[in-house]
């Protein structure tokens, strides 16, 4: 069933009302403002709230008693390309600078929280590649856990123009396994190692090859 356009239209001023105003309004200040039912005017609340258009927080109250609601406008929440953008605008300007990939890392990185310590390097891949996942790639681990595939990078229109991208990129999972505490490093990361994928390299002290059969150039096996 859809709404009505007068529910609607009586939703768009409450939240017309809270976006204007110059501090936090509780629901006697909206209902005045808008002439609408109190009853009405919280349940339009819920549903504000619940879309994350809005938000909320209990008013100082000097008594005993559940205290007041205060209702403001919803602070916009960036996306991890706009944080992108912004280390990219910053650190562009800044190209004489041997650490500007990593310094623009440090920057996108705090669009996460800080990654919980590891228990085992597993667990380390694991972390990063659920972070990745986060910040807006499609990345997955290799069964071992010695690698990590990235594909639908968000970016990947950008790179041509913009090729540091990449660099920025490489250094942010550089970042982001040395929070997790254990000694898994990047060795290398591979860009387009196929159409519209990149592959992180990893090395780990608990991976190791018991043999290493190698061949030749004719894919046959050496001497």
């Amino acid at each position: 069933m859809t709404e009505s356009g007068g529910v609607q239209e009586s939703r768009a001023r409450i939240q017309q009302v809270i976006e204007t105003a110059t501090e936090p309004m509780t629901v006697e200040m909206i209902v005045e403002a808008t002439g609408l039912h109190a009853n009405t005017v919280r349940g339009h609340l819920d549903v504000l709230l619940a879309g994350d258009v809005i938000s909320r927080e209990p008013a100082e109250s000097p008594g005993r008693g559940r205290p007041r609601w205060l209702y403001r406008a919803a602070s916009p929440k960036a996306s991890p390309f706009q944080f992108l953008a912004q280390a990219l605008t910053v650190q562009l300007a800044r190209a004489d600078s041997a650490e500007f990939a990593d310094d623009a890392a440090e920057r996108w990185s705090k669009a996460l929280p800080d990654l919980p310590v590891a228990f085992s390097p597993d667990e380390a891949v694991a972390e990063t590649t659920d972070a990745l996942n986060r910040l807006g790639f499609h990345a997955t681990a290799s069964p071992v856990g010695d690698a990590i595939s990235v594909t639908e990078c968000p970016y990947a229109a950008l790179v041509d123009d913009n090729p540091v991208i990449c660099d920025i990129h490489t250094a942010l999972v550089v970042r982001l396994l040395d929070q997790t505490g254990q000694p898994v490093t990047l060795d290398s990361m591979d860009i387009w190692a196929r159409k519209g994928m990149c592959v992180a390299r990893l090395k780990r002290p608990d991976i190791a090859p018991s043999r290493v059969i190698s061949t030749n150039e004719r894919g046959t096996l050496r001497d």
